[in-house]
C-alpha cells in the first residue's frame, strides 16, 4: 500500500482494512466510503470541487535531493467542477526536476474504477510571459465525469521547484545547489503562488530525512497538528490538517503565506549560513566582475559627481530605466545564480536578480563594496531559515558597517533610491561574513503622501472652470509618474481627458502642462487646466455644488494612491505596500452675487490606524475644502478592519462634502 494512504488511515482514523482493498482496474473503488463522506455541493455553497484528500510524501536523500510523491483525490460537486477537471496537469522545469505521472484514475459515483491510459500525456511548454525560462508540463485529458464523480491522481517530482546546477548522472543533476539542503513551505488552505484551492477534508505532508540531518521547524497562522517520529534510522516528521477551507484572495489581500495556516520547514541552520551560501555562489560563478565596457559606462555615468549619494542615482537609474524585465535563461545555474553582468549589460534584460546584478556589478566598478540581498515582496519571511523569497535587491557597505538598499527593478520613475513600496520588508543581505534576517525600516504615511490641490471657479449659470495640480512624495510621486510612464507619451494627454470624463462626461480639457518624468531628484507634476459647463445644479436662486477635486480624485482609482476595491464584509487581512496618504485642496470662487448658504458638515472619521478629517471653511467670496485621508500600517487585521472600512466608505461618499451657495443675500 502506498505510504501516503497508510499515513491517511493512520491519523484520520481512517479503516485501514477499506484502504487495504484492491486496487485493479476492474475492481470496486477501495475510496467509496471517502468520497461519499466528503459530502456535496449543499456542504460546500460556492464551490465546485473538494479534496478528499491531498498527501505528500517526500523521501531526502543526504546530498538534499527529494523525490516528492503526492497522491490526490478530488470530487465533482457542481456541473461546473466538470469542468475544472477537464484535464490533470502537472508542471516541471527540466532543468531542475523531473516529473513521473504513476496514476490518473476516474472513480466514478457508481464504484467503478477507470484507469487512464497514461500513454497519452503530452508533454508540453508552459504558457510563459516575461520569463521564459523553458518550463514545461505533462497533460492528460480527462473523460467527461459526473458530479459524484471523484479523479485520483499520483505522480513524483524528482528535484526542487528553482533551477540548479546541471552535472553528470539521472538524478545528480537535480540535486539542490546548497548541497545537502532541504526546505519547504508547506500551505494548509493555499498553495504558496496565490493560487485558488478547494475545500480539503485531510492535508498531510510526511518528510522523511537521513538521520544526519535533522531539521527545524514551525507552524504559522492557526493549528496544524505535528509528530516528529524515529523510523528505521531516520526523521519522519508528519504534518496534517482537516477540514481546511477553501483559499480564494480577497483584493488588498496580503500573500497568503501570511495568514494561511503553514508549516515553514527546513535543515539549514541559520539565516547566516544561507547569506554565506547566497554569497559564496555568485562570487564563485564570478557574475560581478566587469569589463571594460562597463567600466567605461560608470565613468561617464558618475563624471559629475561629488557625493555616494549622486553615483547611487546616477547607477541605480541607468539600470532601472536601461534594462527590462524579460527573464532570459542563461542555461545552467539558472533560477538562483545571477547572470553575469557583462550578459546583463549586453542583452539589456533579466529578471529582478539579473537587474539587481546589474546593479551590483556597475557599483563595484564604481569603487563601493556592495552585496546582492534575497527579499520576499508582498508577505512576510519567518524566523526559520527556509527560503521564502521572491525578489532580489541590492546593499552597499557604508564605511560604518550599516548598509544603503536599492532596489532597480521597483526603482523605474520612482524618486526614491529604496522604493517605498517596499516597506517593512524582511531580507537577507548575502555577505561573506553572513547575514541574519532583518526588515526596511517602516515609513510614515506623510512620506508617501499624494496631492491634489485644485483651484475652481463658478458662474452663474453653474459653469465650472479650474486647474488642478497633481504632485506626490516617495510613493506618492511614483503613483503620479507611473500614470504617464506606463503609456506612450503621444497617449499622455489621452489619459488626462479620460480622468476628466470619469469625473464627469461634460469635462472638457483646456490645457494640461507636464513636468519632467526624467527628473529624479525633484517631484512630477501635472497641471491640468479645465471646464465642466452646467456642473453645478442649479434651482431658482440656489446652487448645488459637489467638489469636483473629490470626484476627480476617484477617477484616477489607484493610481492616486487609493487602496481601491475594499467592501465592507471582510475574511482575509489588507495589504497595500505600505502607509499612504491623500491630501485634498480645493479652493471654490463663488459666482458674482452668490453667498455660502451652508457649507457641509465637518468629518473627523477614524482612529489611529485610518483616519479621514474633512472641513470647509469660507473666506469673502471664496470657499475652500481641506481634506486628509491616512493609513498608517500597510497590513491590517481582520480584527481591526471595521475602521479601515468605516473611514474607506465615508472617503468614497463624495456628496457629503455638497455646499450650497445662494444668490443674494449676506455673505
Amino acid at each position: 500500500m502506498h505510504k501516503p494512504i497508510i499515513l491517511l488511515a493512520l491519523l484520520c482514523g481512517v479503516t485501514s482494512a477499506l484502504l487495504a482493498q484492491p486496487v485493479s482496474p476492474a475492481a470496486q473503488s477501495p475510496f467509496v466510503s471517502l468520497i461519499t463522506a466528503a459530502g456535496s455541493a449543499q456542504d460546500y455553497e460556492g464551490h465546485n470541487t473538494v479534496l478528499v484528500f491531498d498527501s505528500t510524501w517526500v523521501d531526502v536523500d543526504t546530498t538534499g535531493l527529494s523525490h516528492k510523491r503526492m497522491h490526490t483525490l478530488t470530487k465533482v460537486l457542481t456541473p461546473k467542477g466538470i469542468a475544472e477537471l477537464r484535464a490533470a496537469r502537472f508542471d516541471y522545469d527540466p532543468a531542475s526536476n523531473k516529473v513521473s505521472v504513476s496514476r490518473v484514475r476516474v472513480h466514478r459515483q457508481s464504484g467503478a474504477i477507470e484507469d487512464l491510459d497514461l500513454g497519452k500525456l503530452r508533454d508540453l511548454p508552459q504558457p510563459a510571459h516575461m520569463i521564459y525560462w523553458g518550463a514545461r508540463m505533462k497533460v492528460l485529458a480527462v473523460p467527461p465525469l459526473e458530479v459524484g464523480d471523484a479523479l485520483e491522481v499520483e505522480h513524483t517530482l524528482t528535484g526542487f521547484a528553482i533551477a540548479y546546477l546541471a552535472s553528470d548522472g539521472e538524478e545528480e543533476r537535480y540535486i539542490p545547489p546548497m548541497r545537502g539542503t532541504y526546505y519547504d513551505v508547506i500551505m494548509f488552505g493555499s498553495s504558496i503562488l496565490e493560487q485558488p484551492t478547494p475545500p480539503i477534508k485531510l492535508k498531510s505532508y510526511t518528510v522523511v530525512m537521513p538521520s544526519t540531518m535533522p531539521a527545524q521547524f514551525e507552524t504559522y497562522n492557526g493549528e496544524v497538528m505535528a509528530a516528529t517520529l524515529f523510523q528505521d534510522g531516520k526523521f519522519v516528521y508528519h504534518f496534517w490538517k482537516e477540514n481546511v477551507p477553501a483559499y480564494e484572495a480577497e483584493q488588498r489581500s496580503p500573500g497568503p503565506a501570511d495568514f494561511v495556516p503553514k508549516v515553514v520547514f527546513t535543515n539549514v541552520k541559520s539565516w547566516a549560513e544561507k547569506s554565506r551560501w547566497f554569497y559564496n555562489v555568485n562570487e564563485t560563478a564570478q557574475v560581478f566582475s566587469w569589463n571594460e565596457d562597463i567600466q567605461r559606462e560608470v565613468d561617464r555615468l558618475t563624471a559629475g559627481c561629488r557625493t555616494d549619494s549622486c553615483k547611487f542615482y546616477a547607477l541605480l537609474h541607468w539600470v532601472a530605466q536601461g534594462i527590462r524585465y524579460s527573464g532570459i535563461s542563461m542555461g545552467e545555474g539558472e533560477g538562483y545564480t545571477l547572470h553575469p553582468g557583462a550578459m546583463t549589460f549586453n542583452d539589456r534584460a533579466g529578471v529582478c536578480k539579473d537587474i539587481a546584478g546589474m546593479l551590483v556589478t556597475m557599483l563595484r566598478a564604481a569603487g563601493f563594496t556592495t552585496y546582492p540581498v534575497m527579499t520576499m515582496a508582498g508577505a512576510r519571511v519567518e524566523r526559520i531559515p527556509a527560503d521564502q523569497f521572491n525578489h532580489c535587491v541590492v546593499a552597499v557597505r557604508r564605511p560604518d558597517g550599516s548598509f544603503v538598499m536599492l532596489d532597480p527593478t521597483w526603482s523605474p520613475f520612482n524618486l526614491k533610491l529604496w522604493s517605498h513600496a517596499e516597506s517593512e520588508q524582511n531580507i537577507v543581505i548575502g555577505s561573506p561574513q553572513g547575514e541574519d534576517l532583518s526588515h526596511i525600516p517602516k515609513f510614515t504615511a506623510e512620506e508617501n503622501d499624494f496631492s491634489l490641490t485644485m483651484r475652481s471657479r463658478l458662474d452663474e449659470q453653474g459653469n465650472l472652470s479650474g486647474t488642478v495640480v497633481l504632485e506626490g512624495k516617495s510613493y506618492g510621486d511614483a503613483r503620479v509618474r507611473r500614470e504617464f510612464s506606463d503609456n506612450g507619451q503621444d497617449r499622455w494627454e489621452q489619459v488626462v481627458r479620460k480622468r476628466l470624463s470619469t469625473a464627469d462626461p461634460a469635462a472638457e480639457l483646456v490645457k494640461v502642462t507636464y513636468g519632467d518624468c526624467w527628473d529624479f531628484y525633484h517631484p512630477f507634476t501635472v497641471t491640468i487646466d479645465f471646464r465642466v459647463p452646467g456642473y453645478a445644479r442649479i434651482a431658482g436662486k440656489r446652487m448645488d455644488y459637489v467638489p469636483f477635486s473629490s470626484k476627480f480624485l476617484w477617477a484616477g482609482g489607484p493610481q492616486h494612491n487609493l487602496p481601491t476595491g475594499l467592501a465592507e464584509e471582510r475574511t482575509q487581512p489588507v495589504f497595500t505596500y505600505n502607509p499612504r496618504q491623500i491630501t485634498l485642496r480645493e479652493t471654490v470662487q463663488l459666482p458674482p452675487g452668490f453667498s455660502v448658504r451652508k457649507l457641509s458638515d465637518d468629518r473627523d472619521v477614524g482612529g489611529d490606524l485610518s483616519h479621514l478629517k474633512s472641513t470647509w471653511k469660507k473666506s469673502g467670496s471664496t470657499v475652500e475644502l481641506n481634506q486628509v485621508w491616512r493609513m498608517r500600517d500597510r497590513w491590517v487585521a481582520v480584527k481591526d478592519y471595521s475602521e479601515v472600512w468605516k473611514v474607506f466608505s465615508a472617503l468614497k461618499k463624495t456628496d457629503d462634502l455638497a455646499v450650497v451657495f445662494e444668490k443674494g443675500g449676506a455673505r
